[in-house]
């Protein structure tokens, strides 16, 4: 395919480019070194019928924005891209560089949204399962206030944004409690752990326990200890997991009535 030169002045990014904003990294230093360097990798363009216009960029905005920053000529290949090919297109790109969660999900979103591929095919493409590629979409179902709140989310994984959906629909105090935890989630926290911390905010469940603390019967004989993550029995202690279960169900059941009465 021929590469071509364009002003970058005359380009614009398309609508359904999955780059967030803070994901753009350090343009000026990427301005710098294809200065000095040239640019190496050319972009993916497309024409556009916008008289003001004359290109979208498909994939290598990053790029783009450095030639502009830089005020040199922008080298791409000129496609004549569908949407959807455009999608692919990108997608296939950006599988040679790293894009977080957040920004493929809302990208996904996007695509799905403006029915330029179906939920089946954009799986296929992206090569995830249907659950998996929900776990992306969540993204965008997640209310904005904590998106907002939790600021860069280069760090939360689509499974835990499924979490924070699944918790946000449970009501307000369970949003409340999201929006308290909004610095575990921009450090990444894992979904399980999130969803303990959620449910004892909202619960009101005891959260002093001490580590490593040992549970002992009278006889001396050690059971089980407590951890960070929360009750281990010790590996040579047999018992019924289902009479285990109902005794914890029916503790919980007595301490949440108890909770909610107060």
């Amino acid at each position: 395919m021929q590469v071509i030169e364009v002003d970058p002045k005359k380009c614009v990014r398309w609508k359904l480019a999955d780059r967030s904003g803070f994901e753009f990294g350090d343009i000026h230093g990427l301005a710098q070194d294809i200065l000095k360097n040239g640019q190496i990798e050319p972009v993916i363009l497309r024409k556009v019928k916008n008289p003001e216009d004359n290109y979208e960029v498909i994939a290598g905005s990053r790029r783009w924005k450095a030639c502009l920053e830089a005020g040199v000529p922008l080298k791409g290949i000129v496609q004549n891209l569908s949407d959807e090919q455009a999608a692919v297109a990108q997608i296939k790109e950006n599988q040679h560089v790293s894009i977080c969660d957040y920004s493929k999900g809302i990208n996904y979103a996007r695509i799905i949204k403006e029915k330029k591929m179906t939920i089946a095919k954009l799986a296929e493409s992206i090569g995830c399962s249907k659950p998996k590629l929900q776990n992306f979409l969540a993204f965008e179902k997640v209310p904005k206030s904590i998106w907002e709140t939790t600021g860069n989310l280069s760090k939360v994984s689509s499974r835990t944004a499924a979490t924070i959906y699944a918790l946000s629909q449970k009501g307000e105090k369970y949003i409340s409690a999201l929006l308290d935890l909004t610095e575990d989630i921009r450090k990444g926290i894992g979904s399980r752990t999130l969803e303990q911390k959620v449910f004892k905010i909202v619960n009101g469940l005891d959260q002093s326990v001490e580590p490593h603390e040992n549970i002992v019967l009278p006889s001396g004989i050690i059971i089980a200890k407590w951890t960070k993550d929360g009750l281990q029995f010790v590996k040579d202690i047999s018992f019924n997991q289902r009479e285990v279960e109902n005794l914890l169900i029916r503790y919980f059941q007595k301490t949440l009535k108890r909770t909610f009465q107060q």
